[in-house]
């Protein structure tokens, strides 16, 4: 999977889940750092591919509700070494691009490819459902009727907007 697609995917998928109406980059940045523990703390080479994926799908996010509004870009050239502490830091100072390279380079200097990773935590969340309600995730089973109404009318919205 391409970034491009993983961003995209992402920004429809949080859309759909209010995460872009109810969260704050903050949060997001938060939830970053919570996934880099989930790395540290990892047992499995899956379980730590997940959550290098996790981790974009926050700078994904985080990068969505910053309000300078500059479009995210991320390529893949310039493979170097980088620490997972330094991901953390370019999260917590906003540097969204640098944070995706430098996840990139701990990812391959760990063996695994970054690409793979998006992938594998794309397929995990996809059909994930839930929404954000007073700024937490609701998953679906706890969700309310009319809550539940809400995500697939936005769902439904989304829908058509990518036909």
């Amino acid at each position: 999977m391409k970034f491009k697609k993983f961003k995209e995917n992402v920004e429809k998928w949080a859309r759909v889940r209010g995460i872009y109406d109810e969260s704050t980059e903050a949060h997001q940045q938060a939830k970053a750092l919570e996934e880099i523990g989930e790395y540290l703390t990892a047992e499995t080479d899956d379980e730590r591919m997940d959550a290098i994926g996790d981790i974009a799908v926050c700078i994904v996010n985080a990068a969505k509700l910053d309000d300078s509004m500059r479009p995210l870009e991320f390529n893949l050239w310039g493979y170097g070494d980088s620490e997972l502490s330094e991901v953390g830091g370019y999260v917590i100072d906003g540097n969204y691009e640098s944070a995706l390279s430098s996840l990139a380079d701990y990812a391959l200097s760990e063996g695994r490819d970054i690409l793979g990773c998006l992938e594998q935590a794309w397929n995990e969340i996809k059909d994930r459902k839930g929404m954000m309600i007073d700024g937490k995730y609701v998953k679906w089973e706890n969700l309310t009727g009319e809550q539940r109404e809400e995500f697939e009318r936005r769902d439904h919205a989304n829908t058509l907007i990518r036909q």
